[in-house]
């Protein structure tokens, strides 16, 4: 069964250690529309328009993006601020807030990858179709709006038949939270993310416990990095990290002792 958010529930649910952290991620006062989007994106949350519901959906969020973060963390200790980024998939923007004020990228430009849709249709590790998108391009706006964030760009992938080589690039820095490598195939976007990537660029994938290697992947340099969830009782996942240097990561996730 689900876990449910929201009336009735408690912040209890999530993570003490990911949720009591400071709040970059702000929502908005959540109203039909807001709400119907993140259902959409997170049929396991049961909101309302209460102020617990809007409470418990922030820290939610924050927490999320903390956990990714500390995850992270060694990479960005080694990365300079990434002149453009794309995210596949940034439902309502938790990421794009969290790293524009937390890492402080200022002059990043933030290129974001979404289409409108209706609900969730896909299973894990499923082709991409028009079916497997259920973003909300106006409410994603209007919380990074909220938020405060300016430097980005929305690209309907209804637009680009659902395909990423129109896309300006090339990025220093391309994710997917929840996206590809989760629920859409990372071998069937991969081409099409390498041909954007910069030749000192990063892409970071999180993967679920089924994921399974693919040959083109294994041809490339990439590590995998576990991570905490906000749910208090949900097991750690991994992020999938790639890199044309092997030596990049190695550097960010050897033993600190041994760091240079």
């Amino acid at each position: 069964m689900a876990k449910r958010f929201g009336l009735g529930h408690k912040v209890a649910e999530l993570s003490s250690a990911l949720a009591g952290k400071e709040i970059y991620f702000r929502s908005p006062p959540l109203d039909p529309e807001l709400v119907r989007a993140v259902k959409a994106i997170t049929p396991q949350f049961s909101l309302g328009t209460d102020e617990t519901s809007r409470r418990v959906w922030e820290l939610s969020q924050n927490g999320s993006s903390w956990a990714e973060y500390e995850a992270l963390a060694p990479l960005f200790e080694l990365m300079g601020e990434p002149g453009r980024v794309l995210e596949i998939g940034p439902g309502m923007g938790r990421s794009v807030v969290f790293l524009a004020k937390r890492m402080r990228w200022t002059t990043t430009r933030f290129d974001l990858y979404e289409a409108d849709g209706e609900a969730q249709r896909y299973p894990l590790n499923a082709p991409r179709s028009q079916a497997s998108f259920c973003g909300d391009l106006v409410q994603l706006r209007r919380v990074l709006e909220y938020n405060g964030v300016e430097n980005y760009q929305i690209f309907d992938a209804a637009k680009t038949g659902f395909r990423l080589d129109g896309l300006p690039g090339p990025y220093d820095f391309v994710y997917s939270f929840y996206g590809v490598g989760f629920h859409w195939s990372l071998a069937d976007f991969w081409e099409e993310i390498r041909g954007l990537m910069s030749p000192t660029a990063v892409a970071v994938f999180t993967v679920h416990h089924t994921f399974e290697e693919f040959p083109r992947l294994a041809a490339t340099a990439h590590r995998y990095v576990p991570f905490r969830r906000v749910l208090a009782k949900d097991r750690p996942l991994n992020l999938l990290l790639i890199s044309q240097s092997q030596e990049l990561l190695d550097q960010a996730f050897a033993p600190r002792k041994t760091r240079k």
